[in-house]
């Protein structure tokens, strides 16, 4: 551990003090003085030489670093400097800040005035050329947030409790989450949820998921109630189908007798059928013709559109091989990460399997019947026995273990071989899709130029003939037969229709209840399904805080081990219920805020004892205000305490 010690400071036109040199102790130093003697002035020092700040963390251009004559002005061309004498693991280095005046004379003048200020820097005597180089000095003794951090006792404890939390663990070293994992079932089975997620972004999946299915819960009851709402009324269904099946018959009928008038205009029906037939015809082969034309006229193009579309299908084809093949790879990965997991919580029961030692139960040794102790050779023979039962119930356990191991380990790596394959075929399947869409667009540079198919149409002497034939025929359809009258049937079945009509919207409300039972019992089954994954992904945030509540407990072991006096606690109860994460220091279950200047200061030399052996580093501790408290811990760095005394002057006694 680097060991650094004061010697000796000197302060030079600092602050008020005009001139002061100071011999320090190497174990505890006491500074006396009334209020207002500079004893602070002597902490703002030291802190100013090593870093250009006060103890207060004030760069020198936010305090005054110069002596005030009676009226409160600077005195003026005197030197202002700060120099300490440090002992570095035993080696003596001198370092030097001086705050100097640059005067100027203006042209032209006789007179000099003060044009600004700037710093000179020494170590070991020698004028520094840069103060990057003095930073780069101290730094290499001293680093200035390692400084705050092992020389004043309050500032840990004034930290945000985030701030403490993560300085505590970067000293303790964290704890895993297979660690913890073997603690409880759930906890394992919490990790393989999270697929290699944090426990922060799971817990935002969970609150979207949570949010999800409430959104949807709200408004399945309003979604219900629209459904009755909008359900029809009931209606004697058996009488409506029973008047619907009388008007039907009356309409079949009515469409008998329509039917027997219209006879006198079958003839003339079906000569029109047949021309309309013959119509028919002429189309389809004036159709045909035409298609041929197309055929023969677009026969290059469509070669081409028939191999893009078969190179189209192919690719399609294997695209959708790719998408499985990248599935078989997740689903090849999430069972080697679980069996790495089941890996893992294996030699974790091996190693303490490993170290499990015999010990013998009370009365072991003591005679059953007459309750006196055994003879040391029975004493012998027993614990013979005992030794031998334990070892091969150990063993035949640790066999079991390496055979479990061991057969996951061969699936593992059948598995990883399972993964590479579909890697390989990955591979393949991309380069082979690359290369059929290189084919496909230089089938499509090399299209045909289209053919003028309709001209070629108009000009074909067949495809004129057939048209002349069907305009004839059209013709022979306007020739009108002598009209029969049937008025009266086809309004009476007008009539029946409207009935039938009304009828059947009547009975489709049937339907429509069933229909609407049918959405309220899918509303009800969702609204069930949705309450219990609602009711799980609740228990998985229990989980989940329960689970961080236990790596906390086992980091707070490890914390709480590098203190003498203090303890450190994660969790806070909420007056909600709920449970927030946070960080509070206590002395004997009292926090730190409620507890007395004693022995926050205490608190503060034992949490820079445990930071000291941590950082490898110890540094003068300033301790102002001393005659508050009678007794501090011992601590492993120097100690200056800063004492109000009746003293009119700074005393070291």
């Amino acid at each position: 551990m680097r060991t650094i010690k004061l010697e000796c400071l000197t302060l030079n036109n600092f602050k008020g003090i005009r001139y002061l040199t100071l011999d320090f102790t190497n174990a505890e130093t006491w500074i006396y003085g009334e209020n207002g003697t500079g004893k602070t002035t002597v902490c703002d020092a030291f802190s100013w030489l090593l870093f250009g700040k006060d103890s207060k963390g004030r760069s020198d251009s936010n305090f005054n670093i110069k002596t005030l004559d009676e009226n409160g002005k600077p005195i003026l061309k005197i030197e202002h400097y700060v120099s300490g004498l440090l002992s570095v693991d035993g080696k003596s280095v001198k370092l030097q800040r001086r705050y100097v005046e640059k005067w100027v004379k203006p042209r032209g003048t006789t007179e000099e005035t003060l044009k600004n200020h700037q710093t000179e820097f020494y170590v070991n005597d020698v004028k520094l050329a840069t103060k990057q180089e003095y930073d780069s000095t101290v730094a290499s003794i001293l680093p200035e947030d390692v400084s705050r951090m092992i020389t004043n006792p309050f500032y840990f404890t004034s930290l945000n409790p985030e701030i403490q939390k993560s300085m505590l663990l970067d000293m303790a070293g964290d704890v895993t989450d297979e660690d913890v994992a073997g603690l409880k079932p759930e906890y394992v089975e919490l990790l393989a949820q999270l697929s290699g997620k944090s426990l922060a972004q799971y817990s935002k999946e969970i609150a979207s998921r949570k949010k999800a299915i409430k959104d949807e819960l709200l408004v399945i009851p309003s979604n219900i109630e629209t459904a009755n709402r909008l359900k029809p009324e009931e209606e004697d269904w058996v009488a409506l189908d029973a008047e619907l099946t009388e008007k039907r018959t009356k309409k079949a009928e009515l469409e008998a007798s329509l039917s027997d008038k219209s006879k006198l205009v079958e003839e003339e029906y079906k000569r029109k059928a047949n021309i309309q037939k013959t119509i028919g015809e002429k189309r389809i082969s004036l159709t045909q013709k035409e298609n041929e034309l197309r055929a023969t006229a677009d026969k290059g193009r469509n070669d081409v559109s028939l191999k893009i579309r078969d190179m189209e299908y192919k690719l399609k084809l294997h695209e959708g091989d790719l998408v499985r093949k990248r599935n078989e790879i997740s689903s090849y990965e999430a069972q080697i990460q679980r069996m790495n997991t089941e890996l893992d919580t294996l030699r974790g029961q091996y190693r303490q399997i490993s170290q499990e030692q015999l010990t013998y139960p009370e009365g072991a040794f003591v005679c059953p019947t007459c309750h006196r102790q055994l003879e040391a050779d029975d004493i012998a023979a027993k614990q013979h026995e005992m030794e031998a039962n334990f070892n091969q119930s150990k063993s035949a356990r640790l066999q079991a273990n390496s055979t479990k191991g061991k057969g996951i380990k061969s699936s593992l790596e059948e598995t990883k071989k399972k993964r590479e394959d579909a890697l390989a075929k990955v591979a393949e399947l991309g380069a082979m899709i690359e290369q059929i869409k290189a084919d496909i667009e230089a089938q499509k540079a090399s299209m045909p130029e289209s053919v003028d198919v309709r001209q070629l149409i108009e000009s074909d002497s067949d495809c004129i003939a057939i048209r002349n034939e069907i305009a004839e025929l059209e013709n022979q359809l306007t020739m009108e037969a002598k009209p029969v009258d049937t008025t009266d049937l086809k309004d009476g079945i007008k009539v029946l229709d409207s009935a039938i009509s009304e009828l059947v919207k009547r009975l489709a409300k049937r339907e429509a209840i069933e229909r609407a039972d049918k959405e309220i019992a899918t509303l009800e089954e969702k609204r069930i399904a949705n309450n219990q994954a609602l009711a799980d992904l609740e228990k998985t945030e229990f989980v989940m805080l329960d689970f961080q509540k236990a790596k906390d407990n086992e980091l707070m072991k490890r914390i709480n081990g590098m203190f003498q006096i203090v303890s450190f606690s994660f969790v806070n109860e909420q007056l909600n219920g709920g449970e927030k994460l946070t960080c509070v220091c206590t002395i004997d279950g009292v926090p730190y805020p409620d507890l007395n200047d004693a022995k926050k200061l205490n608190a503060g030399l034992d949490i820079i004892n445990a930071m000291c052996k941590v950082k490898g580093i110890s540094a003068p501790i300033f301790i102002d205000n001393r005659e508050r408290v009678n007794e501090i811990i011992p601590t492993i760095s120097q100690v200056i305490n800063l004492v109000v005394s009746h003293d009119k002057e700074l005393t070291i006694k």
